[in-house]
């Protein structure tokens, strides 16, 4: 049975960017697109439900001719509910288990809402399936080559690996293994330097390329996303949350900074067991 990618989408241009870096996942992954749309607006009597399910189909109907040149007529989808956007899109990650689930991080929530970055983190955040998160305007025409992985002192930093290497193997790309140091404890420090030491271990088993680079910050968020602008990088792949410290319990979690400040997709992964296999 082919995988499915699961794509938020409002017809806004932010949420079809996010369909076009989908379906070039798609291609590469052999997998199904299925299009999610939350009509929101079912109960309020001065609208024409009708009008607003036929104007959906009609969109749906151009998007699937636009990408099934890419990947087949019969790999892309979509699937129309009624109620709220979180709840229905996380019940449709229920029903299906899709591999991915791509969202735009200003359009998915309805005709004329946009949402801002937090908003698409918090949605994020309900599903157990990766989320990558795009924000309006980045180019759909790169490939996936260079992927940032952010490597810090939590137990669950190394549980993003399987799914960033899975998506590096499709691509060809190059991962850089990027260690934060935010402490002077040594013993945190030889703890982060051994998640490394696994991490290459194993993309190396895997036949992945990769790069093993170090920074010492004060600021996790800003100077990921800096180092991620220097790289190139087209993806960020990080957990739901990064280490926690002092500062961003106020300033809001750095893993929600990397989303709303990222010039480039992030792929944010969830707690789970460690180490699952990758596709090969």
């Amino acid at each position: 049975m082919k995988k499915t990618i699961l794509v938020g989408i409002d017809f806004s241009e932010c949420s079809k960017n996010a369909l076009s870096h989908a379906v070039s996942i798609a291609e590469k992954s052999e997998s199904k697109i299925l299009m999610v749309w939350v009509n929101k607006y079912t109960n309020q009597p001065l609208l024409d439900k009708s009008l607003i399910i036929s104007g959906a189909r009609q969109n749906f109907d151009l998007l699937i001719k636009q990408h099934s040149e890419v990947i087949g007529e019969d790999n892309i989808s979509y699937t129309i509910r009624e109620g709220g956007v979180f709840d229905e899109i996380k019940k449709v990650c229920d029903e299906t288990d899709p591999m991915l689930v791509v969202i735009g991080t200003h359009g998915i929530s309805g005709i004329s809402e946009r949402w801002l970055g937090s908003n698409a983190y918090r949605l994020s955040l309900l599903l157990k399936t990766p989320v990558i998160t795009i924000r309006n305007g980045i180019d759909i025409n790169k490939t996936l080559s260079t992927i940032l992985l952010p490597i810090d002192s939590t137990v669950e930093t190394r549980q993003k690996l399987p799914i960033t290497a899975t998506l590096a193997k499709y691509f060809n790309a190059t991962i850089y293994i990027l260690a934060l140091y935010t402490s002077d404890i040594d013993v945190v420090n030889a703890r982060i330097k051994n998640y490394v030491k696994q991490t290459a271990e194993y993309l190396a088993e895997y036949d992945i390329n990769y790069i093993a680079d170090e920074l010492r910050t004060k600021d996790i968020a800003d100077d990921v996303v800096e180092y991620a602008n220097r790289i190139n990088a087209n993806l960020i792949s990080i957990m739901d949350e990064q280490e926690i410290s002092l500062k961003n319990i106020f300033a809001g979690s750095n893993s929600l900074q990397i989303v709303t400040k990222s010039q480039c997709p992030v792929l944010i992964s969830h707690s789970k067991n460690i180490y699952s296999t990758i596709t090969q």
